[in-house]
Order: structure tokens, then C-alpha cells, then sequence
């Protein structure tokens, strides 16, 4: 299915204001898709889901195609900025093609099959989701099926994030706890720049968070400046005519205070009640 004409207008302000903007969603240009909140745009290259979502600062890009984007993140990721930063990414653990994609509102789709034995048949949901103060936030809903008696389910989202220091989430009481060790129990990770990021003027901060009741297995691996986020998700089996579904969050926003816009954030996304319908 097509995806819709590409969208030009857009908000002013900037990544730091918390001026209320109205959300166009998702725009279409082939299988690229592009969605633009407080002069930051974000884009999803649908032919490739384990890159998942990139951002860049809003310099009239909306229209670029996905080769021009990953020239862009070549650029960027040789002068160590945000702007290779991947978010939500869904690695098929093989080589997958896309079957079928649109975008309807706030919500860009794909569905992927797997070419291997699994027989597996992954949607991918990315939803842009409502700001509670500086942060752009986007949500990944994976769901997952097969049509064999059994089959291994098992998918990870993935993040590839510049961060020189990290606090790590859990839920304790409705809230999050944060704390600079890591924890066999967290639920979300909050991954800093200390230095301004020429491309924003300013310093930002990733949340990355599995909601609790899909967690299987969240994993960082922190070198350098850079911080590789593993979120599994499902058991090690789907049976045909099962359908599994897990959520997984990744929202960016300003280092200063960054634990006032994450917690609240991670909190609403913690008590949010199960999707029934992608």
C-alpha cells in the first residue's frame, strides 16, 4: 500500500521549547517516513527496521530520500553527534523483507517476515506519542506471530545512543528509582551527553524503557561514548494462532533536568494499560 504524500508545514520553535505544537504524524516518501516536533526530525527507513528511527535537527530535510538520510548519519557519526543516534530498532535476528506498510496518523506501520525457518510474521507499530513537557517521545509496539505449530518468537529492540554517563530506572511504589549502578531489575535506562551537541546548541539526554510486563531481558553495553541497548522481548516460543505483543519507549530531550521530563514519562508508560488492536 502506498504511503501518502509528503507533508511540508510544519511548527516553529525550538528543541528546547515547550511551546505546544499540533502533530501533522507521519509523512510518506517511498518507504521512507518522517515526523517533525520542536525542530527536531525524526525518520524511519521502512526497507531497514534495525536502524529504526534517526533524528536530526529540522534544516527543511522532510523530503529527503533514505539514501540521502544515511548520508546524513555517515556525516554525523564521523563528528560523534546525536544525529547517528538509532532509536527503536527491530532486529528480525535474520534477514526479513518488508510485505506490506502505511501510515495512519501518529502511527507508522510495517509488517516483516523473517527468510528463515521461523515463519514468523513481525508488525511493527511506531507511535508518536503525546509530550509531557521537553521530550519527543516515540513508542515501538512489535507484535508477533506464526504459522507453524511452534516457533521461536524471540525479537530484540535496539538502541545505538551517544552517552557519556547512565542512570538506570526500576519501578518501585508507581514511580521510577534511579541510580547510577546498574540494576538487574530496571525497566528503562537514561543515557546522557555531558557536552553540548553542536547540531542541537545544547546537551541532550535518550530514554529507552521496556514496559514492565513485556520485559524479558534488558542489556547495555556501555564503551566509549557510546551506549548499545538491547531490549528482548518475548518467551522462546509462539504457537500458530497466537498473537505476542510487547512495547518498548525511546524519547529525547534536554540533559538539564532530564530526570523531570524521563521520570514522569517512563512513569505514564509504565502504568498505560496493554494495546488490543495495532
Amino acid at each position: 500500500m502506498p504511503l501518502p504524500a509528503e507533508t511540508t508545514s510544519h511548527a516553529g520553535g525550538s528543541l528546547l521549547d515547550s511551546t505546544p505544537e499540533v502533530d501533522a504524524g507521519w509523512s510518506g516518501h517511498n518507504h521512507t517516513v518522517f515526523h517533525r516536533r520542536h525542530r527536531l526530525v525524526a525518520t524511519i527507513d521502512l526497507d531497514n527496521p534495525l536502524r529504526g528511527i534517526g533524528y536530526q535537527r529540522d534544516e527543511g530535510c522532510l523530503g529527503q530520500d533514505a539514501a540521502s538520510a544515511r548520508a546524513g548519519d555517515r556525516r554525523h557519526q564521523a563528528a560523534g553527534d546525536h544525529a547517528a543516534d538509532r532509536l527503536l530498532g527491530l532486529d528480525m535476528r535474520s534477514e526479513s523483507r518488508l510485505s506490506d506498510h502505511w501510515v495512519r496518523g501518529l502511527d507508522a506501520m510495517a509488517v516483516y517476515e523473517p527468510l528463515d525457518a521461523r515463519r514468523l510474521r513481525a508488525t511493527a507499530m511506531w507511535r508518536v506519542l503525546p509530550p509531557l513537557a521537553h521530550e519527543t517521545a516515540w513508542e515501538l509496539v512489535v507484535s508477533a506471530q506464526t504459522s507453524l505449530e511452534q516457533s521461536d518468537s524471540s525479537l530484540r529492540v535496539v538502541a545505538d545512543v551517544n552517552a557519556q554517563t547512565l542512570l538506570w530506572g526500576r519501578q518501585i511504589d508507581g514511580t521510577t528509582a534511579w541510580s547510577n549502578q546498574s540494576l538487574v531489575d530496571a525497566t528503562c535506562v537514561l543515557m546522557r551527553s555531558n557536552q553540548p551537541v553542536a547540531e542541537f546548541a545544547a546537551a541532550l539526554s535518550v530514554l529507552v524503557a521496556v514496559h514492565p510486563a513485556d520485559l524479558r531481558r534488558l542489556r547495555v553495553e556501555h564503551r566509549g561514548d557510546r551506549a548499545l541497548v538491547e531490549c528482548w522481548l518475548f518467551s522462546s516460543t509462539v504457537e500458530k494462532g497466537v498473537l505476542l505483543r510487547s512495547r518498548v519507549l525511546a524519547a529525547v530531550g534536554p540533559s538539564v533536568g532530564d530526570t523531570d521530563w524521563a521520570t514522569p514519562l517512563a512513569d505514564r508508560f509504565a502504568a498505560s494499560a496493554p494495546i488490543l488492536s495495532a
